[in-house]
């Protein structure tokens, strides 16, 4: 029988990849949008509720979450996929202990908007460390993807950013 935290998330057993999925509807451009995500500084600040996250290069970043146990856990991650105003897809580099990955995607709305879809997948190791390590992404449920594009939401406006 799986554990309360995967089945709150949908998970079927202990082992299987799942994911979370959020949107929020944006008025400001698709490129807008994109390049405000892109900038070094963004990502660290929209997720600064899950991870501390340091921009390595133009591709990777290194993430760094505490568990509920009080460990550290530590991750590179790398975008894979890059299409301006459309999309970005990345995942973790091997050897992370939970792998995982996402995507950003931009999509036309209607009265010009911008629909703003996060998908991320998490894929736990089974056994105790997989239970273990599990732990943490309680922190990451739906609300905190919801409170991710909010804050970037907020951000854009914010910022001003060309309407589409």
């Amino acid at each position: 029988m799986p554990s309360s935290f995967f089945k709150s998330l949908g998970f079927a057993s202990k082992r299987a990849p799942d994911a979370l999925s959020g949107s929020i509807t944006i008025a400001h451009s698709a490129d807008a949008l994109y390049a405000l995500w892109r900038k070094p500084e963004t990502l660290p600040v929209l997720m600064s509720h899950f991870a501390t996250i340091t921009i390595l290069n133009q591709t990777d970043s290194l993430w760094r979450a505490n568990t509920p146990l009080g460990s550290l856990l530590e991750w590179r991650a790398r975008i894979v996929e890059e299409k301006p105003g459309e999309a970005m897809h990345w995942r973790s580099l091997p050897g992370a202990l939970v792998p995982n990955e996402g995507r950003l995607t931009f999509s036309p709305a209607p009265n010009g908007e911008v629909n703003v879809t996060l998908w991320i997948r998490f894929t736990p190791p089974g056994g105790l460390i997989g239970r273990k390590v599990g732990q943490l992404f309680t922190l990451f449920s739906n609300d905190m993807l919801k409170q991710t594009l909010e804050r970037f939401k907020k951000m854009a406006d914010e910022q001003q950013l060309p309407s589409a």
